[in-house]
């Protein structure tokens, strides 16, 4: 009996009695004789959001909690398929979904950590999706991503499906960064609360719904390495001007005595101010040090905003710049790390290297890679950074290949930009 399973197996699959194809073609594919709709393969790779930010409120940046389809034939919904445990079986390969075959165009949205039980099929593509939404993104324990793949014409079983969807966080990230050589007895770092955010969002990308301001949403600090703690909240796409304005207060302890700072989103001078919160964008404000006390926590939202005064340049990063964690600014541009803190790795072939992600907005100058030891090479080299403009700006990536015969400990390099020069110590691995 176990022979004749196998056989029928191969036949399915080699001579392509059946229309679909999937990883388990006995158990996936509908039952193809009598009066069954035949259906094709539509083979997608899924990209999602990296998850190596710092934790926030969310239980994971990149988790997926669950993932449907949503098929839209002619910009109607057709069906939805819960592939939750397909994309959690496939461990990162390309899932494999059967789709009814059809003359007609069809569009496949792609939902992760969201409920769609409200959808009913035959809903126009626009009025579905404005149904997927979230009432309270400071209370979310999962962060709902969309995607969607290109407008296939039709489905055809002759015909191969091969799709790549990047999924887009639906929420935006504040982020505070806190890196100094101050001592603990000079200033602590206790935290922040964000006020005035939009508390409702749209799943894919539409615009922001009628918006719920909520007061605060508070986050406690958290140590990146020795050098570095941030705090950060997700929220939903928030509008900011005057009838709505976001403000970002900063707890510490200056010199013994507690008190607060308010950071406004000024991006460049007092008249310079982000205007929109964007969906997978990162909001940073680094910190490098704090000299002056604060004011008490109701006083603090009152008057001029301390940014000038702490040299708090606001930075915006995109999704692509996700893994630039560790910034320093001067009162002109910034340069930033994925860590300034490495450890290095020995590979199966002996070996040993760390890696390092830079990223400068100062882009008319690029950055450098100085007063290495003997011993440490650099590729593609010690140089990068040029750009047109700071909008073409790209992270680029340096591994660090290291002479276990010369180095034989820890060691120190900088990065450079004008008038910054940021210390990279790289942990050595024996």
């Amino acid at each position: 009996m176990k022979r004749i399973h196998n056989i029928l197996y191969n036949l399915l699959l080699i001579a392509g009695l059946s229309s679909c194809v999937t990883d388990n073609a006995l158990d996936d594919c509908p039952n193809q004789g009598g009066n069954e709709t035949a259906t094709a393969q539509v083979v997608l790779s899924l990209s999602i959001p990296d998850g190596q930010l710092p934790p926030t409120r969310v239980v994971s940046e990149s988790e997926v909690n669950s993932l449907w389809v949503l098929e839209f034939e002619n910009d109607i919904l057709k069906e939805k398929i819960d592939i939750t445990a397909k994309y959690n079986n496939a461990n990162g390969k390309r899932l494999y979904i059967a789709i009814e075959e059809t003359e007609h165009p069809v569009i496949l949205s792609i939902v992760a950590n969201q409920n769609v039980s409200s959808l009913d099929i035959g809903t126009e593509k626009e009025v579905a999706l404005q149904k997927l939404t979230f009432d309270n993104a400071q209370t979310l324990k999962y962060v709902p991503m969309y995607g969607e793949t290109v407008e296939f014409e039709n489905i055809n079983r002759d015909n191969s499906y091969d799709t790549s969807v990047e999924l887009v966080r639906a929420l935006t990230k504040i982020e505070i960064q806190y890196s100094s050589t101050q001592t603990e007895e000079e200033f602590t770092f206790l935290g922040i609360k964000v006020l005035n955010t939009n508390a409702k969002g749209y799943v894919k990308s539409l615009g922001i719904p009628t918006q719920t301001s909520v007061k605060s949403v508070a986050a406690d600090p958290v140590s990146i390495n020795s050098k570095l703690k941030t705090a950060s909240v997700y929220i939903a796409e928030t509008n900011n001007n005057e009838s709505n304005k976001i403000q970002i207060l900063v707890h510490g302890r200056y010199k013994g005595t507690d008190c607060w700072y308010r950071l406004d989103m000024i991006k460049e001078n007092e008249k310079d101010e982000i205007t929109i919160l964007k969906r997978n964008y990162k909001y940073v404000f680094a910190l490098q040090n704090v000299n002056f006390l604060g004011r008490t926590e109701s006083d603090v939202m009152e008057g001029d905003p301390d940014n000038k005064a702490f040299d708090a340049r606001l930075m915006t990063l995109n999704a692509e710049e996700a893994d630039i964690l560790d910034i320093t600014t001067d009162d002109e541009y910034f340069l930033g790390v994925n860590s300034s803190t490495l450890q290095s790795t020995v590979n199966d072939g002996g070996i040993c290297f760390a890696t390092l992600k830079i990223l400068t907005n100062n882009v008319f100058q690029g950055w450098a890679i100085v007063d290495a030891p003997e011993g440490v090479t650099f590729n593609p080299g010690t140089t990068g950074g040029l750009a047109n403009s700071d909008e073409q700006r790209k992270v680029e990536t340096v591994w660090i290949y290291i002479d276990k015969t010369k180095v034989t400990k820890d060691f120190d390099f900088y990065v450079t930009t004008g008038k910054i020069r940021k210390v990279i110590t790289v942990s050595f691995s024996k």
